[in-house]
């Protein structure tokens, strides 16, 4: 995050996709943080089946402590994306040597690894939690309990599976859009992507928050 602003900026396409590549790490782990909190209250079902209190209540209050901050944080890092891109847009213009230039290309294709690395992490995740969920249902059926966590806890894998592959997408797509403009010799930034994917993030946030309000572990 630019914290310095202070800092002399422009409108360099490289400044903008490292701003991109920055700012994906940082939403790729907070829903890393909030997965790894659905685990840990599956985690806490799992023991507390088992009458291993302590571990139970240790993964509750994991559970709660990764959760919440990182789907507050996803908020805050959303609006200082929007402003750190602001601030960039009120430096000056380049030359239009330096945007056909082939390290634009690889910064390009950068930050669609970055895209994809991202898709491909989240869907991971989702992997893990259905499988979790589905190790819980048959560890439920040979107890001869229930093991269960509320109205939200299915599905959860699902959302993340589904946000993973939204990266993919529209990581794909501002690839082909950005050298398109950088083989006509300009830049813009996608600021319809932008806007798209944050509509998206926000969307599966509160998706993900209701359910967590759902889940007791």
């Amino acid at each position: 995050m630019m914290f310095l602003k202070h800092l002399p900026t422009i409108r360099e396409p490289r400044l903008y996709m490292a701003l991109e590549r920055t700012y994906l790490g940082y939403f790729k782990l907070l829903f890393l943080s909030i997965g790894t909190g659905l685990l840990s209250a599956r985690l806490a079902i799992l023991f507390k089946a088992l009458h291993y209190a302590t571990l139970g209540h240790f993964f509750t209050e994991l559970f709660y402590w990764l959760s919440w901050p990182a789907i507050i944080l996803i908020f805050v890092v959303g609006f200082r994306f929007m402003s750190d891109l602001e601030y960039i847009g009120k430096g000056s213009p380049v030359a239009e040597k330096e945007i056909i230039d082939p390290r634009i290309y690889m910064a390009a294709e950068r930050t669609f690894l970055a895209w994809v690395r991202t898709g491909i992490g989240l869907i991971a995740f989702g992997f893990v939690i259905e499988k979790f969920d589905f190790f819980l249902e048959q560890l439920s059926i040979m107890l001869h309990t229930k093991l269960v966590m509320g109205a939200g806890f299915s599905g959860m894998g699902i959302v993340f599976i589904l946000l993973g592959v939204t990266n993919l997408v529209i990581g794909g797509i501002n690839f082909i859009r950005t050298v398109k403009k950088v083989d006509e010799g300009t830049y813009h930034v996608h600021k319809f992507l932008y806007g798209l994917y944050g509509v998206i993030l926000l969307s599966i946030t509160l998706v993900l928050a209701a359910m967590i309000i759902h889940v007791s572990p």
